[in-house]
């Protein structure tokens, strides 16, 4: 599958095999690039129909500040169903030392699947255990369908 056109400072990808969104943030950014780095998610994830991203982080090394935080939570993650007709479940793929600064900030959302939201997201500090994770919640999301 050909690499998506997108912005030096965010690498995606379709992974069609696995049906797999991938992004990986090659750098800190700064607010403007975050929000036209995830439109451009979002719309790559609608031209494929996918549900399943990977986003990896690990290369930004400024964390989110609130009002970054408040607006995936609050604009964008909402939006995801709605444009996409599914449950949305984002790993996120974070450095051990990234994860301990993320947990220990207080405006940082809980990973709560009992929330009821029609999306997920957890955070991985390992590669492999986030695309188990991606695999495990598609296989849920078929069975669902099939009801």
């Amino acid at each position: 599958m050909p690499e998506v056109a997108s912005p030096p400072y965010l690498y995606i990808n379709y992974e069609g095999r696995r049906r797999t969104l991938l992004s990986r943030w090659q750098r800190s950014v700064m607010p403007f690039e975050l929000h036209r780095g995830y439109a451009q998610l979002l719309d790559t994830a609608a031209d494929y129909q996918c549900s399943c991203w990977l986003v990896d982080i690990t290369r930004r090394l400024s964390p989110l500040g609130a009002a970054d935080v408040s607006w995936l939570m609050e604009e964008y993650f909402p939006q995801l169903q709605p444009r996409l007709g599914n449950t949305v479940y984002l790993a996120y793929l974070m450095s051990p030392h990234q994860l301990a600064g993320v947990l220990a900030t207080p405006y940082t959302p809980q990973q709560a699947e009992e929330a009821n939201l029609p999306y997920y997201f957890r955070r991985f500090t390992d590669e492999d255990s986030a695309r188990q994770w991606l695999r495990s919640c598609a296989r849920k999301a078929r069975a669902a369908q099939m009801r």
